[in-house]
């Protein structure tokens, strides 16, 4: 007996692979380096031999400021604490392994990691992760074992009060190398047990339908998205930055066939706020709002059903899109322009407005969002378009209601945005003069609308340039920055684009909105989805034409990235793992009840298909015969067929079972049937050389009793001629070998053994009695 020398080393792998993989779940790399060096610090100490345990009671005082942290933490953050919980769990192992005295506090290390990979598993879906839970089951797996061995082995030294220094250096040495054999050969054994189990319970048995912890597990912390929302503000514009968080995936149909592609860009809308405040006495102004005068349908949905948003849609061209949604910290559900019907993956209340087509959930998202939107990619105009300025939306905020009907001025477009709209050379003209002032004198919408709008957006990117760059917007900042975008900068992002757009548009008299949402151009080609990124936030316009809201896109060009070959494959790169990851929250994360039914739906009828298709080849290979005239074989022959492949699978399931007996025969005639079966057939195997020398032996009536070991009667039967004496013995200790000593032989080595008994037999027949 001595100590388990693999054991802390398995257990230090063991702690590392638990902080990296929370570090992975809640994206926290500080503190996986924070506890890993302490962990490292630890290691270096307990090798050297300086490792001191913490005292209980500063170990106990240190516990409790770090649950008051953790106390203060959850006040803190939004959400679940799951989060908050992990770094605890961490802290707590950190003190564990300063403290720790004996067997009970390593214990407590393994289940204080096991809970921290739990809380990490509850917190992300992420296939990076899965392969380190994995990998990390599997290790804690072997680690447990070693421990319960640990324990075992020091309780009977202490009982035993075995002193190592008396140990033969030779046996020790022995024993650690079977035990590491042995120990792999056990975790394995387990682990694939466990596997199997885990995937029958993970097919037949999935998670809920219903939200909740089990409905809902994988929960994310909330992006923040600028501009996401019924208000689009100015003053917070130098906050925009190059954000390459993924948004969400998005696969498309169009017609029924697959859509997208490099080149292909898509738009997905997202609010569409109408209204302008540019009240220079108001603090909270120059911002673009959704009108409180939209009253929003609410529809309370059920998983997996389809609800329809427009009864009366325009166009014949159906776009399906089959979205899922990260968590975002907003309520806006994203879609392409026209929404038809949407069917949710999950039991929420949607928000429609039937006037700017805006999808809204009740609160905020704060986990995945799986759904379905059919879209026509018009946006039809209602009768809501003129305004009951008396039906004010419920969940519009109370203080902007009433901000609504005491004061209008304050929503009024600014005088110079008009003055810039009907310049020349901006509205443009033709033979009946300028197009905005035609526009003026005509109230209802026309063809002037559309013709009017392109001019707008024509002169806006060919005069204007796009940039994130507005510092020059903090030395004007109690000036109307659309006015000085028009008038001074003549640069900015996206949102001045459209809002300047929009209010030259409502200047003249037309119905135009900005509308916020995603510009899409990222097409994985291996997966076939468009990637969302926050990166690819964008702003734009929709105006009301004779076709109904058509969309303008006023921003200027942005400049493409130059990106080489090398990128060009490092992109296709990321592609895959994003496939990957893809495949992996839609197949495994996301797998439910339902997901169960189509498994089994696709078992079954790729069962009868596979079925079906081989009684059709028969029955063609039967009238290939007939056309070919071959009537009177044709039956015969296939009937044949089918006999001689039954009797094929006959004869081999009787070979494999007179296979197996013969071996156990063997077995039992060298003596090997106390060992497992598994060892029993790979022995037999190898020893078929030694079986038929016995029996060549027995064949002279020279039998070896049953008291007596292989070698002792090798050295019994110097009555034989000496070469058949010296070959028996040869092929003794050639047995020995392989019984005790672990050697295999390979088939070149088989044959020449046999040969060497078979020149054994022909001695022993010439021999004389």
């Amino acid at each position: 007996m001595y100590d388990i020398k693999q054991f802390r080393p398995t257990l230090y792998v063991l702690l590392m692979l638990g902080y990296l993989g929370y570090a992975v779940a809640a994206n926290t790399p500080a503190l996986w380096l924070l506890a890993t060096l302490a962990t490292g610090i630890n290691i270096w100490l307990v090798e050297r031999g300086s490792f001191k345990p913490l005292p209980r009671l500063v170990a106990n005082v240190v516990t409790l400021l770090f649950a008051v942290y953790l106390v203060m933490r959850v006040r803190q953050i939004q959400g679940p604490p799951i989060l908050a919980i992990g770094e605890f769990l961490i802290f707590l192992q950190l003190i564990k392994l300063y403290e720790q005295r004996g067997n009970r506090d390593l214990a407590q290390l393994l289940v204080l990691n096991l809970l921290l990979m739990v809380a990490a598993a509850i917190s992300t879906g992420s296939l990076l992760f899965g392969v380190m839970f994995v990998v990390y089951l599997f290790l804690s797996l072997y680690c447990c074992l070693l421990f319960h061995l640990k324990t075992e082995t020091d309780h009977a030294k202490r009982v035993m009060g075995v002193d190592e220094r008396k140990i033969n250096p030779m046996t020790l040495k022995q024993d650690q190398r079977f035990l590491s054999r042995s120990m792999r050969r056990l975790t394995g054994f387990v682990s694939i047990i466990s596997v199997m189990m885990a995937i029958a319970v993970f097919l037949f048995f999935p998670r809920g339908t219903g939200a909740g912890i089990i409905g809902n597990i994988a929960w994310k912390p909330s992006q923040s998205l600028t501009g996401f929302s019924d208000q689009v503000s100015f003053q917070d514009v130098a906050r925009i930055t190059q954000n390459e968080a993924e948004v969400a995936k998005v696969e498309i149909t169009r017609n029924g066939e697959p859509y997208g592609g490099t080149g292909q860009t898509i738009y997905l809308r997202g609010s569409a706020p109408d209204t302008y405040v540019s009240d220079p006495n108001n603090v909270d102004r120059w911002k673009w709002i959704r009108s409180p005068t939209v009253a929003s349908d609410i529809i309370p949905t059920t998983r997996g059903q389809s609800y329809e948003l427009n009864p009366d849609p325009l166009g014949d061209e159906r776009y399906i899109q089959t979205i899922r949604l990260l968590p975002t910290g907003s309520n806006i559900v994203f879609a392409m322009p026209g929404a038809v019907s949407i069917q949710v993956q999950r039991e929420t209340r949607l928000l429609f407005n039937r006037s700017d087509e805006v999808i809204q959930l009740s609160e905020n998202l704060t986990g995945d969002l799986p759904y379905t939107v059919t879209s026509t990619g018009l946006v039809a105009p209602h009768s809501s378009e003129t305004r009951d300025r008396n039906l004010l939306d419920p969940f519009m905020p109370r203080e902007l209601q009433r901000r609504w009907e005491a004061s209008r001025v304050q929503y009024a477009v600014p005088p110079r945005i008009r003055e810039f709209a009907l310049q020349d050379d901006v509205a443009g003209s033709d033979a009946k003069g300028n197009l905005a002032q035609q526009k003026i004198e005509k109230s209802q919408v026309s063809e002037i609308d559309a013709l009017l709008a392109a001019n707008f957006e024509h002169y806006l990117k060919e005069n204007f340039t796009y940039t994130l760059d507005l510092t020059d917007a903090k030395r004007v900042a109690d000036e109307d920055p659309l006015v000085q975008f028009l008038y001074d900068f003549k640069k900015g992002h996206c949102e001045y684009f459209a809002g300047a757009m929009a209010l030259m548009c409502q200047s003249v008299g037309m119905q135009a909105r900005v509308v916020v949402g995603f510009k899409c151009d990222e097409f994985n080609t291996i997966g076939g989805y468009y990637l969302v990124k926050q990166s690819q936030a964008h702003a734009w316009v929709e105006v009301l034409t004779l076709n109904g809201w058509q969309m303008f896109d006023p921003t200027a060009s942005r400049e493409a990235p130059a990106l080489g070959k090398a990128a060009s494959a490092w992109k296709k790169f990321m592609y895959f793992v994003d496939y990957l990851e893809y495949a992996w929250g839609n197949n495994v994360v996301n797998y439910d009840s339902d997901s169960r039914t189509n498994l089994i739906q696709n078992v079954d009828s790729g069962l009868a298909n596979t079925a079906y298709q081989t009684g059709t080849w028969m029955q063609d290979l039967k009238a290939w015969f007939d056309l070919q005239n071959f009537y009177w074989v044709s039956s015969g022959l296939l009937s044949l067929l089918v006999g001689g492949m039954v009797l094929v699978v006959a004869a081999a399931m009787l070979y494999f079972l007179y296979e197996r007996m013969r071996l156990r025969k063997r077995a039992r005639r060298i003596g090997l049937d106390q060992l497992p079966t598994s060892d029993q057939k790979r022995l037999a195997r190898q020893l078929v050389f030694y079986d038929d020398l016995m029996r060549a032996l027995d064949k002279r009536k020279i039998d070896r009793p049953a008291h007596m070991t292989p070698l002792e009667f090798s050295r019994s039967i110097g009555f034989l001629p000496n070469e058949i004496y010296s070959a028996v013995q040869r092929l003794t200790r050639i047995f020995y070998r392989i019984r005790y000593g672990g050697h295999e032989l390979d088939a070149n080595q088989q044959r020449r053994l046999l040969r060497v008994v078979e020149r054994i037999e022909q001695l022993l027949g010439s021999a004389r009695p």
